[in-house]
């Protein structure tokens, strides 16, 4: 059997090419479904996300996975198998092991050290065990990756800081207000505002105002979190004197608000106005950062923090690269066990050596001549006792099946681990 990984990336296709090839999650069971019922394919595992398709397997040594992946895909479109065909890459053995450690510790990710994509992976992993393609081999390896992951983002600080501008935003409103109560105002309804208006919600932000052009927009975003609403652009001064946060990231040309329109709403203010302005143009005037009672920011204020943040993760990658290639040996070594021939042999060196020392052990007690005849009958004893397990794990004469990986698998356990191992366990 090998270990396979087809996948189509951000690092060699753009997304012009990438979201030609993008499952569902009803069309992920369906795949997963047609490869439970090929008999050279084991294991799968499919990880997808807006950077990556990824298919997972563990499949006969001589089975062309790619070509199979690819006339599944073109089920979808004749257009999608191509581009799988065209731009789809493959690692095999422990480079499947690197690759899949190193995606879930966020190494390989567009912003190294992101959390979410973890979270991704395990989800993939609950879908394959569903399906029930994640058996001993992906048991294991999948859980080695979560382990990965977590030993990754707490022995290292690869994923500190905010490194988007999003969460730069919440992280510098965070620093200068009490988010619990604050109520804050997010002017746009575009990818940045709506990661605004996410990660101010897993805050447990007092409440969230979505200000937007279209008003369908935004009461479509606001309706996906707890103690929100929607407003339309000129709604926004009147609303002003009643919130503590403004956030904008609109596409506008020109200054959405500028002085003249809002210091009027801002009279007898008895707090100050916290107002981060991520959007390129700038969506409020600068003039505005001239008032008493208003605190301005610009995306040049939060790129300075951005870069540091980066900077920072990058001095780490060394470190979680380390920590991925101890986990990668330790799954290796436990691969390596499952080879059929090695156990067999293994297994029998130790029956026979155990037979020949007790032998020896008690000869004295039946004379000098019945020595080998007490040896024989104890190498023809441990025989027949291993005749059955050895039987077991050999049945097929081929690739064992996950019932007989999990044997052996066992038989390393009980009789191969190494004594600090086992004393660990006692304890």
């Amino acid at each position: 059997m090998k270990l396979v990984v087809d996948r189509l990336t951000y690092h060699d296709s753009p997304v012009e090419v990438r979201e030609k090839v993008t499952c569902t999650a009803e069309q992920r069971r369906a795949l997963l479904r047609q490869i439970h019922h090929h008999d050279q394919i084991g294991e799968a595992v499919i990880v997808q996300t807006c950077n990556r398709l990824e298919f997972y397997l563990y499949a006969k040594k001589g089975f062309d996975c790619r070509a199979y992946l690819g006339e599944r895909l073109a089920g979808s479109g004749a257009e999608t198998g191509q581009v799988w065909r065209t731009h789809s890459h493959e690692k095999l053995g422990m480079d499947v092991v690197r690759h899949l450690f190193e995606v879930a510790a966020g190494l390989d990710s567009q912003m190294v050290g992101e959390n979410q994509i973890l979270a991704q992976v395990k989800a993939a992993y609950t879908e394959s065990l569903e399906a029930r393609m994640s058996k001993l081999v992906f048991h294991r390896l999948f859980h080695n990756a979560f382990r990965v992951g977590k030993a990754v983002r707490t022995r290292t600080h690869i994923n500190c800081g905010a490194v988007s501008i999003a969460l730069a935003a919440v992280e510098l409103v965070r620093a200068k207000a009490n988010l619990s109560s604050a109520r804050v105002l997010i002017v746009g309804a575009g990818e940045n505002a709506e990661l605004v208006a996410r990660y101010l919600s897993k805050t447990g932000v007092g409440h969230l105002t979505i200000a937007n052009r279209d008003v369908e927009k935004a009461r479509t975003i606001a309706r996906r979190f707890e103690r929100a609403d929607a407003l339309g652009l000129a709604e926004i001064v009147p609303r002003l004197a009643q919130v503590d946060v403004l956030i904008s990231s609109t596409a506008a040309p020109e200054p959405i608000l500028t002085r003249d329109s809002v210091e009027w709403s801002l009279t007898n203010r008895d707090r100050p106005l916290l107002i981060v302005d991520i959007a390129v143009p700038r969506d409020i005037d600068p003039a505005l950062g001239t008032l008493d009672c208003v605190h301005l920011y610009n995306i040049d204020d939060l790129d300075g923090q951005i870069r540091a943040n980066r900077e920072k993760r990058g001095q780490e990658i060394p470190k979680a690269h380390a920590i991925v290639e101890e986990f990668v040996a330790t799954f290796a070594q436990w691969y390596e066990s499952l080879d059929l021939v090695p156990v067999i042999a293994r297994l029998t060196q130790m029956g026979m050596e155990l037979a020949r020392s007790e032998s020896k052990r008690y000869a004295g007690d039946f004379g000098e001549a019945s020595g080998e005849k007490l040896q024989s009958f104890a190498e023809s004893l441990i025989k027949k006792v291993l005749h059955g397990p050895i039987r077991f794990i050999k049945n097929g004469g081929g690739e064992p099946s996950a019932e007989q990986l999990q044997a052996i698998d066992m038989l390393n356990k009980m009789f191969f681990a190494p004594e600090k191992d086992a004393d660990q366990e006692v304890e």
